[in-house]
């Protein structure tokens, strides 16, 4: 079956050229149905190799692991070696379940020396139960209803939070989600988390722009402002990377956002917020955005103790990466 579609055309692109190098990796025939459990297999690596653990949530190893340990790459290669030296793992992944995901992935990480993903999960989880402004943020993601200081920051950390706690719970879901929203495994509670964990805005076929994106239980009104917040804040970093990397006057587009070529109401909206926005734009210039956002994080005017306690982690491991 797997031949004909690959003959018709099918079988093209990333996936695919991954699969092939799983395969040379590891020296395992071209299975016979695309719900082979090595197909399995393959998709529980990609699933390792692209979510490090080191770093956040746990520390660095130090400089000389680094690259073995964070790099999606490096981790795909030695998850291959690890899955070649246990042939049986080959057959191993039989129904998908969250037994399935929780033994195999335990048999490659230790064979890496990698952790096994479930407790970085549970190390991510508990901060939602062990902090009080953990769990004001996400009464906050509940109602889409965001206190607008640090505003992008906040919705970003709670659907983080949450798509780890759902993750904990289904593992085997955001492993193998074709085996879940199709045939029998497309039950309710897997439609739920299909739903929950889709992007928060998105764009539309039939038109240009972002638009937000309608979730039953949350008051369409708090989704409009959140999204007006969100993106308000984004056009104004965008002014930041113009200030400090662009020659010239600033470029006002928002055919991205809005979908129309005339947005003279944006434009200067725009430009009533850069003048007294300047201090802050000189202070975020040089931080936006990865380092930027370990600094907001640190920052004790952060009204929400997870914020600053998930930057001073970040902020910790790469210091100690760096001084060892």
């Amino acid at each position: 079956m797997t031949v004909q579609w690959q003959v018709t055309g099918y079988f093209e692109g990333v996936y695919v050229s991954g699969f092939d190098e799983f395969r040379r990796l590891t020296r395992f025939d071209w299975p016979a149905r695309v719900d082979d459990p090595l197909v399995s297999l393959f998709l529980l690596i990609c699933d390792l190799a692209m979510n490090p653990t080191r770093g956040f949530p746990f520390p660095l190893n130090g400089p000389d692991d680094i690259i073995i340990d964070i790099d999606p790459g490096a981790r795909f290669t030695r998850l291959c070696a690890a899955a070649k030296d246990n042939p049986a793992l080959a057959r191993a992944i039989q129904s998908r379940s969250l037994e399935d995901y929780v033994n195999v992935a335990g048999a490659l990480t230790s064979r890496c020396g990698y952790d096994h993903p479930m407790a970085a999960l549970e190390n991510i989880v508990n901060l939602i139960g062990d902090d009080v402004g953990a769990t004001a943020l996400m009464r906050e993601w509940e109602t889409f209803r965001f206190s607008p200081r640090n505003q992008p920051i906040r919705v970003m950390v709670a659907h983080f939070l949450s798509f780890c706690r759902d993750k904990y719970e289904h593992p085997e879901f955001f492993c193998w989600p074709g085996a879940y929203t199709g045939g029998t495994g497309a039950t309710d509670k897997y439609r739920e988390l299909l739903i929950r964990n889709l992007s928060l805005f998105s764009d539309r076929s039939d038109e240009d722009g972002i638009f937000p994106r309608k979730v039953r239980g949350r008051d369409e009104t708090a989704v409009h402002e959140t999204l007006n917040v969100f993106f308000g804040s984004t056009l104004l970093y965008n002014l930041t990377r113009q200030w400090i990397l662009e020659d010239g006057a600033f470029r006002y587009d928002f055919h991205w956002l809005t979908g129309r070529r005339e947005n003279d109401d944006l434009i200067a909206w725009q430009k009533r917020c850069s003048k007294p926005h300047s201090e802050l734009i000189l202070m975020t210039s040089n931080w936006w955005p990865v380092p930027y956002l370990i600094h907001l994080l640190r920052n004790e005017d952060c009204q929400c103790d997870v914020l600053r306690r998930l930057g001073a982690r970040c902020w910790r491991h790469v210091s100690d990466a760096v001084v060892s």
